[in-house]
């Protein structure tokens, strides 16, 4: 079972990575436009959907309603891309920056219409490339330890696929389900991979993350809270899992029976994370 590690009052946390430079954990409160470091944070233009580290420690790479973009001293500082602007539809989502320091992020509909959502790569010369189409809410993607396959989660599908990676160019080949998670309670939401290879899922509306060991579940953290939705090991031995949650969809009756909703938690599970790949800049 996972406890409450910091109560912030957030609505609808995600993308929880650690910085192990700043020793702090980052993450976002997607609809009030909140970037947190532990419990500090600054507002942004509100949606914020992740936050990522980069290659210079005072600068964190985002992802908002427009696109990416850099920010620092609680300002953005430059616009990357823009694939979304005045795009009232449709926000960006989850990212992940990949071994070589590219940066993948998707979009979503906030109808969550089908299909209406992308895949992007940002390189570090700037230049955007749609890499997946025909995507309806973009989540978790993460690496294996070697670099050489990408996981990765479009939620309504219910699946975890996984792509051969190539390091070198960012391209994602070979698309394949490598769990199907059909008979688990929620949907699949944020992801990260630990030294090990395992891949640790966390799922929305199912109160829970689950780690998936050559495509079968491997070991359950449940939380008091339905709405979980992602995990990253930090600390500085990279051995606590760290677990944003959210209040969005839930009742009066839920969020009476759930206090600890919107709260992140943590639980030590005997693995251990690898280190927050950063964005080159």
């Amino acid at each position: 079972m996972a406890e409450v590690w910091l109560e912030v009052g957030g609505v609808h946390l995600e993308g929880v990575t650690w910085d192990d430079v700043a020793g702090r954990l980052r993450f976002v409160d997607i609809p009030k436009g909140r970037v947190f470091a532990d419990a500090d944070w600054f507002h942004l233009p509100a949606p914020v959907t992740a936050v990522h580290m980069t290659t210079d420690p005072a600068t964190l790479l985002i992802a908002d309603g427009d696109g990416m973009a850099l920010t620092s001293g609680g300002m953005i500082t430059e616009r990357l891309a823009a694939p979304l602007a005045n795009r009232t539809d449709i926000r960006m989502n989850d990212g992940g920056v990949d071994p070589a320091g590219r940066y993948l992020a998707g979009s979503m509909a906030y109808a969550f219409t089908t299909g209406a959502a992308e895949l992007y790569r940002l390189d570090a010369d700037r230049s955007l490339h749609t890499v997946l189409t025909d995507v309806t809410c973009s989540n978790g993607i993460d690496w294996s330890p070697d670099g050489t396959r990408c996981y990765y989660v479009d939620t309504p599908t219910k699946k975890i696929d996984v792509f051969d990676y190539d390091v070198t160019t960012g391209a994602l080949t070979d698309r394949r389900t490598f769990a199907d998670t059909s008979d688990l309670s929620g949907m699949p939401d944020g992801l990260t991979v630990d030294a090990d290879g395992g891949v640790w899922v966390a799922f929305w509306g199912g109160g829970r993350v689950v780690r998936f060991w050559n495509g079968k579940p491997d070991v359950i953290i449940e939380l008091p809270v339905t709405q979980v939705t992602s995990c990253a090991f930090g600390g500085p031995g990279l051995d606590v899992l760290y677990i944003s949650t959210s209040t969005e969809g839930l009742s009066p009756d839920q969020l009476r029976d759930q206090p600890t909703a919107g709260a992140i938690f943590r639980a030590e599970p005997g693995h251990r994370g690898r280190p927050a790949n950063r964005f080159v800049i």
